[in-house]
């Protein structure tokens, strides 16, 4: 039984014919999804709809990635997608099949990227964390309190006043003021001694 080739690509308002369409039923798509580009559209809602009309054994036919997926996460997410359903991904522009004898070798690539670019990712922060350390920066968001205010507000505290009154004082989450004045785990210094 042959495959089924079902077209997935973008249209524009201007252009009733457009030429993604003309190029996905010459490339033998029997049924074809469009999406309208736009800034406040999603291509999504059509996409789903492709991915509701194929069934195991069909093969979707794209232009180009670029208009398929929205970054290598998002790729590597439908390429499992439709691999789990047994449903291919071909593109016209790219040297993509991954209906082709070697399509696994597709999928394996976009997750060794995807996994290199998290190692990256994640090396180069750990570098600029180290740095800005280095260099005397704190790091995270900035406090919500000046040392004034924390002081303030444990001195409240201490005398009495509750903490959602001091928040709203200091215009701040009663969480804060909770943070603030919780006292600290105690930890045990007596390592080691005789009962």
């Amino acid at each position: 039984m042959a495959i089924r080739l079902i077209g997935y690509g973008l249209s524009t308002r201007r252009d009733p014919r457009p030429a993604e369409a003309g190029a996905l039923l010459t490339a033998g798509c029997h049924t074809v999804f469009l999406y309208i580009a736009r800034r406040t559209t999603s291509p999504r809602p059509a996409r789903d709809a492709a991915f509701r009309h194929v069934r195991p054994g069909d093969c979707i036919v794209i232009v180009r990635l670029s208009r398929f997926a929205a970054g290598l996460r998002n790729l590597h997410d439908l390429l499992h997608q439709l691999d789990d359903a047994r449903v291919g991904l071909r593109s016209l522009e790219e040297p993509i099949d991954t209906t082709a004898p070697d399509g696994d070798l597709v999928i394996h690539a976009v997750d060794a990227t995807l996994q290199l670019q998290s190692a990256w990712i994640a090396e180069v922060t750990t570098e600029g964390q180290t740095a800005a350390r280095a260099r005397g920066q704190r790091l995270g968001s900035p406090p919500k309190l000046t040392p004034e205010q924390a002081d303030l507000a444990r001195q409240m505290h201490a005398a009495g006043h509750p903490a959602p009154s001091i928040a709203a004082m200091l215009k701040v989450a009663t969480s804060t003021i909770y943070r603030l004045v919780r006292p600290p785990p105690a930890t045990d210094t007596a390592e080691g001694s005789a009962p």
